[in-house]
């Protein structure tokens, strides 16, 4: 059974580090790292990635998951 979203609000975690961001959000929070460079790698250890976007947006209600970041390399821009 899948844990029902609790009410909770996103974090602005945009720029940040990913590994951080996972580690603020908690256990309890599913989230999924995707990478949003265009070349669709796997995101391997979330320290080394920085993210550009989130759904939901930051600080809108998280009403469902998983939580998605989009993120790129820690050396590369977003774009």
């Amino acid at each position: 059974m899948r844990p029902q979203p609790v009410t909770a609000t996103m974090m602005d975690v945009i720029g940040g580090n990913a590994g951080r961001a996972v580690e603020q959000m908690g256990p309890d929070t599913e989230v999924v790292l995707k990478d949003v460079s265009g070349k669709g790698r796997s995101v391997g250890d979330p320290v080394e990635w920085r993210i550009c976007e989130t759904r939901p947006g930051p600080n809108q209600q998280i009403t469902g998951y998983p939580v998605v970041l989009g993120v790129v390399r820690v050396a590369e821009s977003c774009g």
